[in-house]
């Protein structure tokens, strides 16, 4: 945004601030001035001349000799324009003026010239040769008499046009702060960082006059307020030359009278207005959603799209005048026949403007107020101003105002607790300069004591300052952030650490000490992803984006695993063929409809990994990784993690089986976690070799995934405790035996622990298991390890041989089909 120093001086006494201080200041509380320009006048020694004789050059048949009269003198000069006639007043400049060189642009001082034979005392000048645009729509020499009244000879161009050195500041408002797209907004930022007053007196005009107009809101989530001014009579014609130039100067450019008073109001009070031919609408406009099909013609001659329940319009009884707060519509465009007009000022609300504005590609100075936020309190006094300035300056006939909607907002009351601002800031400001700050600011003070003072929000910081913590930062920022000196803050305790960061800790250090390598992948997945890996999407429980940019990202994923593989199949794809692979990502699953207080969305932290191939060094020639690898790793984690004693590893049943289809179902198992209820935690297993194949992969990949949430609850902080060393040496005895393959180890290693003495009974672990012959079909044989000790004495043979005979027969008795080999 652009704004003059001139027209800010007019709502704020700026006398002895310089424009450079105004810069900083204004940077430093938050909105930023991107550069200072400094503008002046493009030519030198300009003055007004009548063109008093007009006749054709000797030597050539396209030029002119033009007798001026300068007042009191006479200059001829050679002349290439059609437009001129006698009588007219136009710019001349004489030996010694500088212009603009029409090609190049660029400034060059006039010399004596001799055109074709005849001498030249000078040149008549256009508006593009003086540096100025906009003054008249034809080529040629600027025809002044025609834009002003009473136009005295020989005045200087700059006088006559009010031309002075222009300071403007360029702008950049934060997307949270709409009223700082006014002149108003930022003088009143000025009046707080130099303790001025605001110089605001709003035009009067008599609201209570109804005009023959309806107007009419159609839903009321798009627009709060709505109104139209009804003006007749009027003439168009130039804008007075101190709306062009203040127009000119923030960056646009100016058309007529009318159109022109719009914008002039809208950079002045921040709230954008449209003005419609009247006799075009039929005395009828409301506010609506585009309906189905719909399209309208804008004022730039463009045909657009309207999208249903997402473009907002303006319509007469027939058909849409003009996109809401965005683009005027052709058919109702103010045109050179155009008397009456229908002023609207409304207050659009910021999403669905937004929205609005998207769905037909296009973004104007009007919207990109709306999208920030617009002051509803200040709809009216902005249109009273355009009535003014139109009543002045276009003749304008003032019939009435038709309005709907509330353009009041409710009181928002903040109390400010000076102990607060010590506290937050680290410095004491008096809460008398605190008062003089938030008043410069608008906000209007209620009551106070030597403890708090209470303020009310004015409406054009209603969006954004609802809070004490808000009124806070007003303060600091005008004050200056710079001022407030930095300290170390005096810490009493250290930084704790909590439970759940420890926690993903350890995971992370035992995943990294097993020889896995973490990967990140992206929360968004498709269908095809899914699919591909045999892991279809639940459509019930879908997180869907609403605009996905491709058919590959369109849902929050339900689960890591689909990623994983997919990174798998890349690496294997590159030539990598041993690596083991880990991941701790969230998952998303839509558990209800949404409601303004949750978002029915459950998120779930889970951990997955993998071992494709081995990583084991060659020197130590060990066995390829196989199922009991990534299962022992996971008993790695569990015990690091203090829960190993309650977690459960079991075959899939099969529900389990049919909703992990991409698993092996012989060489796969569930994992759960014991507790009040048991509680499913996640898989472990190798890749169903339908799948592998698919993949073309040629080693068996091993995956797990668990829900680290769960993990995380059930776990608990290893506190070591001091353990003497045993005395006494531990033995062990084996056992073995044969059994059908329905026995779990896990039950066996229940009834083993269940059936010896505690004191001396320090483990059993598995560590042959054979299938084939000799054993029988459906049946398995196992060799179990047991360690025995006893931390006071030496263990004898008949105590060692009575505890493992103990253990036989309880097998045997609990066991049904054991039979001890």
């Amino acid at each position: 945004m652009q704004v003059s120093y001139e027209w800010l001086n007019e709502f704020v006494d700026l006398e002895g601030v310089s424009p450079e201080e105004i810069a900083h200041n204004l940077t430093m509380s938050g909105l930023e001035v991107e550069e200072i320009e400094y503008k002046k006048p493009s030519f030198t020694n300009i003055k007004t001349a009548k063109i008093i004789k007009i006749e054709n050059h000797p030597n050539a048949d396209k030029l002119h000799l033009v007798t001026l009269d300068i007042g009191g003198a006479e200059k001829r000069v050679v002349c290439g324009a059609q437009n001129i006639e006698v009588g007219q007043i136009i710019p001349y400049a004489s030996v010694g003026s500088k212009v603009l060189d029409r090609k190049t642009k660029e400034s060059f001082e006039l010399t004596p010239a001799v055109i074709r034979g005849v001498e030249s005392q000078g040149m008549l000048c256009s508006q593009d040769e003086l540096g100025l645009s906009g003054l008249q729509e034809e080529d040629g020499i600027l025809i002044l008499n025609r834009l002003y009244d009473n136009v005295e000879l020989n005045q200087p161009l700059e006088k006559l046009m009010n031309l002075s050195d222009e300071i403007i500041f360029h702008v950049a408002p934060t997307a949270n702060r709409g009223d700082e797209m006014s002149v108003i907004g930022i003088a009143r930022e000025l009046c707080a960082l130099f303790n001025k007053k605001l110089k605001l007196k709003f035009s009067d005009v008599k609201t209570d006059i109804l005009p023959d107009f309806d107007v009419e809101i159609k839903n009321d989530d798009i627009c709060k307020f709505y109104s139209v001014g009804v003006l007749k009579n009027l003439k168009i014609k130039q804008s007075p030359d101190f709306i062009q130039r203040r127009i000119i100067a923030s960056g646009m450019r100016p058309i007529n009278n009318i159109v022109d008073i719009t914008n002039y109001v809208m950079l002045e009070y921040g709230t954008p207005q449209h003005a419609f031919d009247y006799d075009k609408l039929n005395n009828y406009l409301c506010v609506r959603y585009a309906n189905e099909n719909e399209s309208i013609v804008t004022i730039d001659e463009v045909e657009r799209k309207l999208t249903e329940n997402q473009s907002v319009v303006i319509a007469s009884k027939e058909c849409p005048v003009c996109i809401a707060g965005v683009f005027g519509g052709l058919n109702s465009e103010i045109d050179s026949n155009t008397r009456n007009i229908a002023l609207e000022a409304a207050y659009f609300t910021s999403h669905t403007n937004r929205k609005s504005a998207h769905s037909v590609g296009y973004r104007s100075e009007a919207s990109s107020r709306y999208e920030r936020g617009i002051d509803i309190e200040m709809v009216l006094p902005a249109l009273y101003r355009s009535i003014e300035l139109l009543e002045k300056y276009a003749d304008a006939e003032f019939v009435g105002i038709a309005k709907c909607g509330n353009d009041k907002l409710p009181a928002v009351e903040i109390t400010l607790r000076s102990s607060e601002i010590k506290r937050i800031l680290g410095v004491e400001i008096e809460q008398a300069r605190c008062i003089e700050v938030l008043e410069n600011l608008g906000f209007e003070l209620l009551g106070k004591n030597e403890l708090a003072a209470k303020f009310k929000v004015p409406s054009y910081r209603y969006n954004d300052v609802t809070r004490e913590i808000d009124l806070i930062e007003e303060i600091s920022r005008i004050e200056g952030f710079d001022k407030i000196s930095p300290e170390i803050p005096n810490i009493s305790e250290g930084a704790d650490i909590g439970f759940d960061t420890r926690t993903i800790k350890k995971v992370n250090e035992t995943m990294l000490a097993y020889g896995f390598d973490e990967i990140v992948t992206g929360s968004l997945v498709g269908k095809n992803l899914c699919n591909s890996y045999l892991q279809p999407l639940d459509d019930g429980m879908s997180v869907k984006v609403m605009n996905p940019h491709s058919e590959d990202y369109t849902t929050l994923r339900q689960t890591l695993m689909p990623n994983m593989l997919d990174v798998v199949k890349n690496n294997f794809d590159n030539g990598q063929k041993n690596f083991r692979l880990y991941e701790i990502g969230k998952v998303y699953i839509k558990i209800t409809e949404p409601s303004e207080d949750y978002s029915g969305v459950k998120e779930i932290r889970k951990l997955s990994g993998c071992i494709f191939g081995s990583v084991n060094n060659a020197l130590y020639k060990k066995k390829e990784d196989d199922f009991y690898t990534l299962k022992g790793v996971l008993e790695a984690l569990f015990e690091k993690l203090g829960i190993l004693k309650r977690v459960v590893f079991a075959p899939l049943n099969d529900a389990e089986r049919r909703s992990f289809e991409f698993l092996h179902p012989a060489q796969s198992a569930s994992i759960s976690i014991l507790g009040k209820n048991k509680e499913s935690i996640g898989y472990v297993g190798k890749l169903h070799p339908v799948l592998s194949d698919k993949l073309k992969f040629n080693q068996p990949l091993y995956v797990f995934e668990i829900n680290l949430d769960e993990v995380v609850q059930s776990s608990t902080d290893n506190i070591t405790k001091f353990k003497k060393i045993p005395v006494f040496g531990a033995v062990q005895r084996d056992i073995a035996f044969a059994v059908d393959k329905s026995v779990s180890v896990e039950d066996l290693y229940k009834i083993i622990k269940k059936s010896s003495d505690k004191e001396i009974f320090k483990g059993a672990k598995v560590f042959d298991i054979y299938e084939g012959e000799n054993i029988g079909e459906g049946r398995k044989s196992l060799a179990i390890r047991i360690t025995l000790q006893d931390d006071n004495k030496t263990l004898t043979d008949e105590i060692i041989q009575a505890e493992i005979n103990k253990i036989r027969f309880g097998l045997e008795k609990n066991v049904a089909g054991l039979v001890l080999r």
